[in-house]
């Protein structure tokens, strides 16, 4: 069972929940450095394959990502705000029409920490395409790894 928690509850945004067993230093700083996004990112449907991050304000990041029959897919974004408790980011998918805006936010609190994805779409039918996707698991299966690789920092 995902210790992931995913909800759609308004028509636009796609929200997830996950505590880590770390404090929040460490998850974002495995978060922001491309060599151990590269342990924790993806999933073993679609592992990710090369990770670039400028993590400032106005810098650029890119996913990519292969699926099991070898095509690869890539996420980027542009990082609009940084600070101690949060990020916001737009993400989109390359090739695919509409960009989201991603906010994350990390509270600790006696040594854990709790991290929140807040994902607003442009459109419903947008947000309903990604969660068709699977991302809820795909996330859940990469989340996992992160609490793996953060205990072992």
């Amino acid at each position: 069972m995902s210790k992931l928690k995913v909800t759609t509850d308004a028509p636009t945004d796609i929200c997830m929940v996950r505590e880590f067993d770390a404090p929040k230093r460490l998850v974002q700083r495995a978060m922001r450095e491309p060599e151990l996004v590269k342990r924790w990112l993806g999933n073993s449907r679609s592992p990710v394959v090369s990770v670039t991050i400028d993590w400032r304000v106005g810098g650029a990041y890119r996913y990519v990502f292969r699926l099991p029959d070898g095509k690869e897919f890539a996420i980027s974004g542009v990082i609009r705000e940084i600070d101690d408790d949060r990020v916001v980011m737009t993400e989109s998918m390359e090739g695919a029409p509409g960009a989201a805006v991603a906010t994350t936010t990390w509270v600790e609190k006696a040594g854990k920490t709790t991290m929140t994805v807040l994902l607003r779409f442009e459109s419903r039918q947008m947000r309903d395409m990604v969660v068709r996707t699977g991302m809820a698991d795909g996330a859940g299966e990469s989340y996992d790894n992160l609490e793996k690789l953060v205990a072992s920092l």
